[in-house]
C-alpha cells in the first residue's frame, strides 16, 4: 500500500536526505522573529475576555500555520536514490575498405556479402544484430579510412582506399569514455593498411574494461602477385634514362613467369618476363621517357589463374622529363688535372654544364666551364641562392679545412633540402683523412667514416695504394650510373676491360638503407671493402667514389650521352 501512495518503498525514504531548496538570508530570519515578536504582543490584551486557555490555543494555531507556510516556501526536498534499470550498449565495427570485395566467401561470395548476410540481410530467423539488439543497445559504424555511423546496411559498399584498423580501436575507446559500453565488435578482414599500431590502440580498449571481440572475415589468399613498392626517380632530364626498381609480392607463385609491363595510358612501354620467388622478387628495368613533360606510368602484372585479387596487381607513378640542362660544381685541390678527363667524358652532352673550382695554389684559383665571369668570383658559394642554382656536386681531394662551417652546412641543405646530388671522390685529402667526421657531410655519406687510428693506437694510412679492378656488384650493374652501354653485355664486357686502379680509401660499413655498387674484389674483412655506394638523404642523393683514379681512367673509354 505505501508503494501504491508514494511510488517507492519506506527502505528508500529511511536512505534518503532532506535539504532545503531555498536557503534564506539572515535578514528574513530576523524579520520572521519581529513578526513572531508582533503576533506575541497583538495578543497581549483583546477586547473581550478570553479564558486563558482559549488565548493560548489561537495564539499557536497562527504561529502553526505562519511556520507551516514559511517550511513551505523554503521548499522543502526528499532526496532518494534508486536503481534506474537500462540496456547498456554494444558498438559494432564494420570493415568497409575495398579488400571486403574480394569474392573469397563460401558460394564465391564477397566478404562483404556474407558480413551484410551475418548483420540480417537475408530472411533468416535471427541474425547476429538481433541477437544483440535482445539484451543491448546497438550502435552500429562503419570504417575504412575514416569511421562513419552505419544506419543501415545498405550503405556498406567497400569503397575505402585504405583500412584504418587503429582508428576504429581509438573512435571505440572515446565512446567508452562518454558512455558505458558492454563491449565492441569488431568485424574486418584484418587488411590494415594505414594508421598507427592497431595493437596498441586496443590496449586502450583493455584499459577501460571494455571486451573486444573479433570477427575475421575472409580465407587467407593462396595464389596471388601483388606489386608492394615502385621505385623511380621522379625528375629527369629530357632523353635521360630512367631506372624502375619494384618489389613484388607473391603467394602460391613460386617458380612462375609473368610478364612485367611498363604502360603510358593504354601503350605497353616495355614488357619482361620475371621468374616469381616467395616471398618478394625484387625487378628493375631502364626506359627513355618519349616526349618532355610530366607523364603517369603504370607497372602492371596480369592477372593469374586463380586469382582472386586483380586490384594489386598494378602501381602507377610520375615521371617529369625536363628540357633543361643540369649544372654540376666540380671542388678539387690535390688533383686539378681531373677536370679535364670529367669534361672529356661529358663531351657533347647538351644536357650537361660542369663547373669547376680548383685550387692550384695559396689563394689561386681556377675557375672553369662558368656561365659568366661573375660565376664562382668569391669563391665556394656561401649562399643558398648561389649553390642551389647547381644540380650536383662533386668533391675532389679537398680537405673539410677549405670550407667554412657554413658551407659544409649549405652542401647537406643542398642533398637534404634542394634534393641534388653529391659525389666525393678519393685521395689523400678525402673522406676521414680530409677531416669530414665531425662535419655535416659525415651524416650525407651513405658509408660510416672510420677513426684515424686504429685499436692498437697506429695511424690508418689515407690512402691504399695498390693495384685492383672496379669491380660493380652484379645486381646494380644495370644502373644508369653504371652503364658505359646500353647493352648489358656489352656494358658489362667494358667494365672488364678498363685498367686497373691505383689505390683506394679505407672506409667504415655501408649504413642502413644505402645500395652497394661495387666492392674491392680481394679485401674481405667482416664486410667487403667498399669502392662506391649511393643512398637517398632526405630529398637527394649521395655517392662516394673511394678511388681518384676512378674518373681518368672511366674518361679513357669513348664519351656517351649521359643519363
Amino acid at each position: 500500500m505505501f508503494d501504491f501512495f508514494f511510488k517507492y518503498s519506506p527502505v528508500v525514504y529511511e536512505q534518503g536526505k532532506w535539504f532545503l531548496r531555498y536557503q534564506p538570508s539572515m535578514l528574513i530570519w530576523l524579520a520572521l522573529l519581529l513578526l513572531l515578536a508582533f503576533f506575541l504582543f497583538g495578543y497581549r490584551r483583546t477586547t473581550s475576555p478570553l479564558p486563558h486557555k482559549w488565548h493560548a490555543l489561537l495564539l499557536g494555531l497562527r504561529i502553526l500555520s505562519f511556520a507551516v507556510l514559511i517550511f513551505c516556501l523554503l521548499e522543502p526536498t526528499l532526496s532518494v536514490s534508486t536503481v534506474v534499470s537500462q540496456k547498456s550498449a554494444v558498438l559494432v565495427l564494420v570493415d568497409d575498405s575495398e579488400s571486403m570485395t574480394i569474392p573469397d566467401a563460401p558460394q564465391r561470395q564477397s566478404r562483404l556479402d556474407q558480413v551484410r548476410d551475418w548483420l540480417g540481410n537475408t530472411a533468416q530467423t535471427e541474425s547476429i544484430l538481433q541477437r544483440l539488439q535482445q539484451n543491448f543497445r546497438v550502435e552500429t559504424f562503419r570504417f575504412s579510412r575514416n569511421v562513419e555511423p552505419l544506419n543501415d546496411l545498405s550503405e556498406l559498399h567497400a569503397q575505402g582506399k585504405s583500412t584504418n584498423l587503429a582508428q576504429a580501436l581509438e573512435f571505440a575507446a572515446r565512446r567508452a569514455q562518454q558512455s558505458a559500453l558492454s563491449g565492441v565488435v569488431l568485424i574486418t578482414d584484418g587488411a590494415a593498411s594505414a594508421g598507427a599500431d592497431p595493437l596498441q590502440s586496443g590496449r586502450e580498449l583493455v584499459a577501460a574494461n571494455v571486451p573486444l571481440f573479433t570477427i575475421g572475415v575472409g580465407t587467407k589468399i593462396a595464389n596471388d602477385v601483388q606489386i608492394a613498392k615502385v621505385n623511380a626517380t621522379p625528375a629527369v632530364l629530357e632523353n635521360a634514362m630512367v631506372e624502375v626498381n619494384a618489389l613484388l609480392q607473391t603467394r602460391g607463385q613460386t617458380g612462375a613467369s609473368v610478364n612485367l609491363e611498363l604502360r603510358e595510358g593504354n601503350n605497353v612501354v616495355q614488357r619482361k618476363a620475371v621468374t616469381l620467388r616467395e616471398p618478394t622478387t625484387r625487378v628493375s628495368l631502364q626506359f627513355t621517357p618519349p616526349r618532355p613533360g610530366f607523364a603517369k606510368y603504370t607497372l602492371a602484372v596480369p592477372p593469374q589463374p586463380q586469382e582472386l585479387v586483380a586490384s594489386n596487381n598494378q602501381k602507377s607513378f610520375l615521371i617529369n622529363s625536363r628540357n633543361r640542362t643540369a649544372r654540376i660544381l666540380y671542388v678539387e685541390e690535390l688533383h686539378p688535372w681531373e677536370f679535364k678527363f670529367m669534361a672529356r667524358a661529358l663531351e657533347g652532352d647538351a644536357t650537361t654544364q660542369l663547373t669547376a673550382l680548383l685550387k692550384t695554389g695559396p689563394e689561386k684559383f681556377y675557375r672553369l666551364g662558368l656561365r659568366d665571369p661573375s660565376e664562382l668570383a668569391k669563391g665556394f658559394p656561401k649562399q643558398r641562392t648561389e649553390l642551389f642554382g647547381y644540380h650536383a656536386i662533386v668533391f675532389g681531394s679537398v680537405p673539410a679545412s677549405f670550407f667554412s662551417k657554413e658551407q659544409l652546412q649549405l652542401v647537406h641543405d643542398f642533398v637534404a633540402e634542394r634534393g641534388g646530388g653529391f659525389m666525393m671522390l678519393g685521395g689523400m685529402k678525402a673522406f676521414a683523412q680530409g677531416g669530414y667526421n665531425e662535419t655535416p657531410l659525415a651524416n650525407v655519406l651513405p658509408v660510416e667514416l672510420p677513426a684515424l687510428t686504429n685499436a692498437d693506437g697506429r695511424a690508418i694510412p689515407p690512402q691504399l695504394n695498390e693495384e685492383f679492378r672496379f669491380l660493380p656488384t652484379a645486381e646494380y650493374l644495370a644502373m644508369p650510373l653504371l652503364q658505359m652501354e646500353s647493352d648489358p653485355v656489352s656494358n658489362a664486357q667494358l667494365w672488364d676491360k678498363l685498367p686497373l686502379l691505383q689505390g683506394y680509401n679505407p672506409l667504415g660499413p655501408a649504413k642502413p638503407g644505402a645500395t652497394i655498387l661495387a666492392v674491392h674484389p680481394l679485401h674481405r674483412t667482416e664486410s667487403p671493402r667498399i669502392i662506391m655506394a649511393t643512398q637517398r638523404y632526405g630529398r637527394g642523393r649521395s655517392e662516394p667514389g673511394r678511388s681518384s683514379t676512378l674518373v681518368s681512367e672511366r674518361t679513357k673509354t669513348p664519351p656517351r650521352k649521359a643519363s
